[in-house]
Order: C-alpha cells, then structure tokens, then sequence
C-alpha cells in the first residue's frame, strides 16, 4: 500500500469516528486495533499494550498532574478572587478598566494554572456582570475574557506544554521558558486593542466614578495576596530557569506551595482538599488516556511508512521551508477547533516534528508557534471550545455576538504568531540564558 493511502486511511478513520461523536480516547484505540490487526496481525496488539505501557511509564510526565493539582487548590481556596480584587484595586480610572483587569487577572491566573477552560469560566462569571451594569460594548466585555482565559496555555505552569515537550521529545524545561516572552505578547497585544478600542470608541467602555482604595490598604493586600503567589511562581519558573530543578521537582514544589499557602490563609480544608484531588483526578487520567492511545496510533504510522515518507516528500518540495511550515500551523489552525488541543498536539506533532527537523528548523521555535495556534483554534469559530464555555455562562448572549467579540483577539493572536515565526530569538532567548 502506498505511503500517502496509507496516512489517508488512518487519519480519515480517526477524523470519521470523531465525527460520529465518539469520545477521542476511544477513537484512537479504535484506529490502533483495526490498523494494528491489518498491518501487523497479533503483533499489532502487543504493539499496541507495549505502546501503552511505556508511554505511561515516563516520569517527565508527572508534572501534568501536578499543575493540575496546583491550579485546583488555588481556585478552590478562592485565593485567585483574592488575588483579582487587589489587582482591582490598582487600576484607578484608566480606560477599559474592567476590560484591563480581565487581562491582568488571566494573566496572572495563567501561573497559576494551566488550565484555560477553568481560567475562562472563572472571569466570564466574575467579571462580565460588572462589564454588561458598566454599559460595556460585548466586544470589550468578551472578547479581552476569551483571550486572557486562553493565556494558560501559554505562561508556565502550562500543562499542554508539558505534553507538547514529551510528545514532541524537546526538553520540558526549555518549552516551557520559551512560552513566556509569546505569553507576555499575547497580554500586551491585548492591552493594545483595548485601548485603540477605547480611544476609537469612548462609549465602548464608559468611565464610572469608583471609592478610591486608601494607598495602605492596597500595599497590604498586595502583600498578602499578591507577593506570596510570586513565591508559587518562582517555585514553578525560576527554579527552573536557574537549573535548580527539573520540571518535575519544580510542579512539586509549586504544588506544595499551593498548599502551604492556602493553608496560611486558612481556606484549606479537608472538603477542598478532597475536591481538588478528585478533579485532578478525573482530569489526569483523560489526558493520560489519551496520550497511551495516540502514542499507539504514532507507532503504528511509523510501521506504516507513511511518517518517514511524508517527511522526504516535505523536504523535496518545491517551495521556501518556511511555506511548509506556514502550512503545517494553517492544518493546526482548521484542525484545532473540532479537534481539541491535546488529541490535535498527539495526532499532528509526531507528523509535524521530523519534517521540521529535516528543513532544519528548532523543534522548540515550533511548538511555541504550536501552542500559540491551539489557544488560537479555542477562540476561533464555528468549533473553538472557549467560545461554548462562554456562552454557557452567558445564557442571554448568542454565539453570533460571542463570535464578532473574538475577531480582535484572533486578530491579535494571529500577529503573535506571525512574529514568532519572522523573530525565532522571540521565543528562543530565554532558553538560551538557562543554566543546565
């Protein structure tokens, strides 16, 4: 069978059965039988529980659960509402106030957690109220929440990172540095339009008088809410990034932070800490189901050869280097929404990944540009995931109106991306800075 039919047929199959509606886990054990039983008869089937085995047995991947575990007990103990109100309470009468605040809590939430779904549902529910008795235009209200929602993925602690890094077999460490300066882009782009929106428009976001916060008070809260979340942050990053730790020792001591800290404040309980475990449960062990099937469904495309062919095929192309790679993030871009970004990361990388190395580009400047387009595809419509939290949230609001408000995000995100593909030292300066 030749090469391309081959990948046709796989891919195909898996797209057919997502299609269907049947959960991605089982899609993919799914494709590994069928394809594993024609290719290789019985052998595919050890294949197949050899593949789930040692993909589940990698210690690099421990930090998944951990960051989980950290944004669980942050976001249960309520010390993030904490954390947003004394933001709050520093930005005067700017204007876009409330739009601003949105950008500077999701970024922040952002290391806290690597969670974009929670982040997103968190601040449409706590800020979109005060927006809509503002008189704030739907476009200033939603769309800076889609995108500061989305900023988990790409300011460590960044889950999808981690499973980026493992899938992609680049160092967790340097991804995950590499993702800050494109995640403090992706804020700033954001900042931007709010106040070219704001400047254009005056009545997209009414001013409005507010009681002035005594200066004492708000050096105190910062104080107390503030400062000791960078004490979780340095314990995620900068232990890394001084080569300290590794990824993994660091997620712990980040998550032993959490509770530390949340036991300080007195909101940690055995309710809370049974609430998290089990949510980070639930959560680890889809992701991680998912991973022990799509490492299955990459092996049996290496048995295949459609991978190694469609790597010579990409390297022969008649075209700049750059347009293939140009190429590969516009399939990251369609595929994305229906998809999702974990089974988009485990079917995509292990095709996308050698042929970035045979053109001779850094897998590392890739998957930031990758991370980059997945939180992309969560806000673009008709499918991005984030836009349905939001309107499950906002019951009153169509999707027509959530759609038009994510425009100016896409927009912003688009010119991130485009970037860090033109300035790959964006996202490769800070790597090259860690101590090993």
């Amino acid at each position: 069978m030749e090469w391309y039919i081959s990948l046709l047929l796989l891919m195909g199959t898996f797209f057919t059965l997502i299609l269907m509606g049947i959960p991605v886990v089982f899609a993919f054990f799914g494709v590994n039988i069928i394809f594993g039983a024609y290719f290789m008869g019985t052998a595919g089937f050890e294949l197949l529980i050899d593949g789930v085995y040692g993909s589940l047995s990698v210690f690099v991947l421990l930090p998944i659960t951990l960051f989980i575990l950290m944004g669980e007990v942050l976001f249960r103990t309520g010390i993030a509402m904490k954390m947003i109100n004394t933001l709050d309470s520093w930005m005067g009468a700017i204007p876009g106030r409330l739009s601003l605040l949105s950008v500077g809590s999701g970024t922040l939430m952002a290391t806290l957690s690597g969670a974009s779904i929670g982040t997103t549902a968190m601040l449409v529910r706590t800020l979109t109220p005060a927006m809509e008795a503002r008189g704030y235009s739907k476009n200033l209200a939603i769309g800076p929440l889609l995108g500061s929602g989305g900023l988990a993925i790409m300011i460590p602690p960044s889950a999808l990172g981690v499973i980026l890094a493992v899938v992609a077999s680049v160092s967790v460490g340097k991804l995950l540095i590499a993702i800050i300066i494109p995640g403090i882009l992706l804020a700033l782009s954001y900042v931007v339009y709010i106040f070219v929106a704001c400047w254009l428009d005056p009545n997209a976001a009414p001013a409005y008088d507010e009681a002035p916060v005594p200066m004492r008070e708000r050096l105190v809260n910062t104080a107390i809410y503030i400062l000791p979340l960078s004490i979780i942050v340095f314990l995620v990053i900068g232990v890394v990034f001084l080569g300290v730790a590794t990824p993994t020792e660091a997620a712990a001591l980040g998550t032993a932070g959490s509770f530390v800290l949340a036991a300080c404040y007195r909101q940690l309980s055995w309710a809370v800490t049974i609430d998290a475990l089990m949510s980070t449960l639930r959560i680890s062990i889809m992701v991680l189901a998912i991973m022990a099937a799509s490492t299955a469904f990459t092996q049996i495309l290496a048995y295949s050869g459609a991978s190694q062919q469609l790597v010579t095929w990409a390297a022969s192309l008649p075209i700049p280097p750059i347009w293939v790679i140009v190429m590969m993030h516009l399939i990251t871009l369609i595929l994305g929404g229906p998809i999702g970004g974990i089974p988009l990361i485990m079917m995509t990388i292990p095709v996308f990944i050698p042929v970035v190395v045979a053109l001779g580009y850094d897998p590392i400047w890739f998957c930031v540009a990758m991370l980059v387009n997945v939180e992309l595809a969560q806000i673009t419509p008709p499918f991005g995931v984030l836009l349905y939290v939001t309107r499950g949230i906002l019951k009153d609001t169509s999707m027509a109106v959530i759609a038009r408000a994510a425009v100016p995000i896409i927009v912003c995100n688009l010119i991130v991306m485009g970037l860090l593909v033109a300035f790959p030292a964006l996202s490769m300066w800070l790597p090259s800075l860690m101590m090993e």
